[in-house]
């Protein structure tokens, strides 16, 4: 139940509910400033490191031909390059140019922006157990999943581990 008096969710799932909402519209937010949809944002942090499509589609959490087409209109904006893996040509890699970094920088720093008030207020102990039990949720919410996908050497998004 909602304290009545603060809006403020009585339960876990529902703040966790209001948390998802308030991170969709903070992605929304941010990518839009730097005249970016949120999904072409996400490919453009999970791409800070070249990697072939099928790992971006797994840690994107989507299909391979979603991710070929945001590459596809990132490469024609100038965003990404495509190229052959050096071991096996038929895997397609993925690689940010210097303005696809540059904007990924300024997403993550955007985002970053957002928290920064809060953040100031904190102190380092609570920034700590924040973490801890966002960590704890998050491995908890993965593992009510099917099978999390095997680990890949590709690394996790810069703002998913609040690099």
């Amino acid at each position: 139940m909602d304290d009545q008096h603060t809006g403020v969710p009585g339960t876990v799932p529902r703040a966790l509910g209001r948390l998802r909402v308030a991170l969709e519209d903070a992605y929304s937010q941010a990518s839009h400033e730097l005249g970016l949809s949120a999904q072409q944002a996400e490919l453009l942090c999970a791409a800070m490191r070249p990697a072939p499509v099928g790992d971006i589609a797994d840690l994107l959490r989507c299909d391979r031909s979603n991710v070929s087409r945001l590459a596809d209109r990132a490469a024609r904006r100038g965003l990404v390059t495509r190229r052959g893996a050096a071991a096996d040509r038929r895997i397609t890699v993925i690689e940010l140019t210097p303005d696809g970094q540059r904007l990924a920088r300024q997403f993550i720093e955007a985002l970053e922006s957002r928290l920064e008030p809060l953040l100031t207020r904190w102190p380092e102990k609570r920034q700590q157990a924040a973490i801890t039990i966002l960590g704890e949720i998050a491995d908890a919410l993965q593992g009510a999943q099917e099978p999390p996908p095997p680990p890949r050497p590709a690394e996790p998004l810069p703002w998913a581990l609040g690099a």
